[in-house]
C-alpha cells in the first residue's frame, strides 16, 4: 500500500508539473480583431512537446488562426508558443482546452489546456446613418479657361502642316525613274542556264534522263534565240538538218550532232554511254554556244574583253 501511494504521488508531481496552461492578451474584443494566444509548458529535464504546430484544430467554430507560433525557448520551465488569432463570431466564444503531447524518456503524454472564455462584441453601425446622395454638380463653361491652350494648338497644326508639305514636295523633286529590263543576249541566257543545270548534279544523282532532257532543251532554246530556228518544235533530225544549213564549223556541227544522238539514245533507248560523257555533255553545249556567237560579241572575247554574265574567263 506505502508503494501505491509513493507511485500516486510522483505522477500527480509530475502532472502537475507538466500541466500546460493557456491565456490571452484581451478577454473582450470586437469581432473580426485579432488576439494573441499562448500556451506555456515546462520541458525541463528534456522534455519535448511534439504537437507544437497541430495543436490548434482547423474545426475551431468562429476562430481562425493566423500564421505560425512565436516561441519563447529561453527557460524551458516556461516555454511558451504564441498564436495570433481572428475571431468572427460575437458573444461569448470559448476557447476550448488545447492537447499537448508531452515526450520524456521515449514515452508520450497527452496534456490538456484550460479553456478560456472571450467576449466578442459586434460592431454597432454609426447612429447618424448615412447621408443621402447629392446631385452631380456640372462646371460652367467658360470660353477663356481655353483660351490659354490656342497658342498650343496653333503651333502643332503649322508643324503637322510643314511636315505634309515637306513630305510632299520631296515626292514631287524626286525623278520618276522607270525600271528598264534588258532582256539576255541568247549566249547569256544558255550560260546562266547552264550553270543551273550543273548545280543541280542530276546525273550524279542517278538521274540521267533527266539531265538529257534539260541539256537538250537548253540547247533547242538557244537555237531559237540565236537562228530563229523553231526548235522546240521539231525532232531532232530536223534540227540538225537546219545546223547543216548554217554552215557551221565541220568538227562543231558533228560533235553536236554526235551529242544530240547521245541524247536521244539515253532518253528514248535508255542507254548508257559511260560516266565520262556525262561529264561532258554540259561542256560540249558551252563549246557550241561560245562558237556560235556573233561576231560582235566574239571580237570583244578575242580582245580580252570577258563579263561574268558571259561564264567566260
Amino acid at each position: 500500500m506505502k508503494g501505491i501511494l509513493i507511485v500516486i504521488i510522483l505522477n500527480i508531481s509530475y502532472l502537475g508539473f507538466s500541466q500546460p496552461y493557456l491565456s490571452v492578451d484581451k478577454v473582450k474584443i470586437r469581432i473580426g480583431d485579432q488576439l494573441k494566444a499562448s500556451i506555456r509548458v515546462d520541458l525541463s529535464n528534456g522534455k519535448e512537446w511534439n504537437n507544437l504546430k497541430e495543436v490548434w484544430r482547423d474545426s475551431l467554430a468562429g476562430v481562425e488562426v493566423i500564421g505560425e507560433p512565436e516561441v519563447s525557448s529561453g527557460n524551458p520551465q516556461a516555454y511558451s508558443a504564441t498564436w495570433t488569432l481572428a475571431v468572427f463570431d460575437t458573444g461569448i466564444v470559448t476557447i476550448p482546452s488545447m492537447p499537448v503531447i508531452i515526450g520524456s524518456q521515449g514515452k508520450n503524454d497527452t496534456f490538456y489546456t484550460n479553456d478560456v472564455q472571450i467576449n466578442v462584441t459586434p460592431v454597432e453601425p454609426d447612429s447618424t446613418g448615412l447621408s443621402g446622395l447629392k446631385e452631380i454638380y456640372f462646371e460652367p463653361f467658360k470660353a477663356g479657361y481655353y483660351y490659354r491652350y490656342i497658342p498650343h494648338a496653333i503651333v502643332i497644326l503649322l508643324l503637322i502642316g510643314g511636315m505634309i508639305y515637306w513630305l510632299r514636295q520631296g515626292k514631287s523633286n524626286q525623278p520618276v525613274t522607270e525600271e528598264i529590263i534588258i532582256p539576255l543576249l541568247p549566249h547569256e541566257w544558255a550560260f546562266s542556264a547552264l550553270d543551273q543545270l550543273a548545280e543541280k548534279k542530276l546525273w550524279q544523282k542517278g538521274e540521267v534522263k533527266e539531265h538529257y532532257s534539260e541539256l537538250t532543251s537548253i540547247l533547242r532554246e538557244y537555237l531559237e534565240r540565236r537562228y530563229a530556228i523553231h526548235a522546240k518544235e521539231q525532232t531532232s533530225d530536223e534540227i540538225l538538218a537546219q545546223l547543216r544549213q548554217l554552215q557551221l564549223n565541220p568538227t562543231l556541227l558533228f560533235d553536236t550532232e554526235e551529242l544530240i544522238s547521245i541524247a536521244d539514245l539515253i532518253k528514248f533507248a535508255k542507254a548508257d554511254p559511260g560516266m565520262n560523257i556525262h561529264a561532258a555533255a554540259i561542256e560540249r553545249i558551252r563549246s557550241f554556244i561560245l562558237e556560235t556567237i556573233p561576231q560582235v560579241q566574239q571580237a570583244r572575247e578575242e580582245a580580252g574583253i570577258t563579263t561574268e554574265d558571259d561564264g567566260v574567263e
